[in-house]
């Protein structure tokens, strides 16, 4: 998950849309000044949105692995959700804020678009 890295995990970067699509997949759509950015997560099969509002900055993005302090934190907040698909998405990424939306979402793969 390099790509997150290479936008230092959108740290204070704004949510503005969080949107579902064919195929599993659910997005999240953010902003810096005029920079844009969209992650994909494909083969979502849970997902967990907790305090949305309209400020959302993200203190960072990250996908966490078995063994770290989040990861139990974030499978016990899963399984608060209705499993969308099988098999289960094989990673788990934590939308962490320092205002407003937190996201954990159980997924396949991430795609980052720019524009």
């Amino acid at each position: 998950m390099d790509d997150l890295a290479n936008f230092v995990y959108f740290h204070d970067w704004y949510i503005d849309t969080v949107s579902v699509g064919d195929e599993n997949c659910l997005s999240v759509g953010l902003r810096l000044d005029e920079r844009r950015a969209a992650i994909t997560f494909a083969g979502t099969s849970r997902c967990v949105v907790e305090h949305f509002s309209t400020l959302n900055i993200v203190y960072d993005i990250k996908v966490i692995q078995p063994g770290e302090s989040r990861y139990a934190q974030a499978l016990a907040l899963l399984t608060r959700t209705a499993r969308t698909s099988r098999p289960t998405g094989r990673r788990i990424a934590w939308v962490t804020a320092s205002a407003g939306v937190e996201i954990v979402i159980e997924f396949d793969s991430l795609e980052i678009r720019t524009t």
